[in-house]
């Protein structure tokens, strides 16, 4: 009898790590910046290093008008693979677009690094 107790609680402990464990992985955060483009071919490099913690990177970027946000793009990137150094990178060409504010908006896992961003004209 209290072998079986034992191993009773010895599997109850190991469920409850392993839902801890998978909740503390699905929280995510949102970092988002604005930049001023002055028109033509605009892209967005983000970074982050994903703590080897599974999860997806999404990246959306708006242009900012008067009358709201309006979606050019977005990407996504998944990581946190047991091996490789860790350093998740997507890349969104955004296309030739007018003059204007432009913002992105990226939800990543809470346990990962950064995000790092880097707008471009290509």
């Amino acid at each position: 009898m209290n072998i079986r107790k034992m191993g009773l609680g010895l599997m109850v402990i190991v469920m409850l790590l392993t839902f801890a464990t998978s909740a503390s992985a699905s929280t995510t955060r949102t970092d988002s910046g604005t930049t001023t483009h002055s028109g033509g071919n605009l892209s967005l490099q983000y970074y982050a290093y994903d703590s080897h913690v599974h999860g997806w990177m999404y990246a959306t970027v708006y242009r900012v008008t008067a009358s709201g946000d309006v979606f050019v793009g977005s990407g996504s990137i998944e990581g946190g693979m047991p091996h490789g150094n860790g350093i998740r990178t997507g890349n969104l060409y955004l296309g030739n677009q007018p003059a204007g504010t432009y913002k992105y908006v990226i939800t990543l896992p809470s346990a990962w690094m950064g995000p790092s961003i880097v707008w471009g004209t290509y």
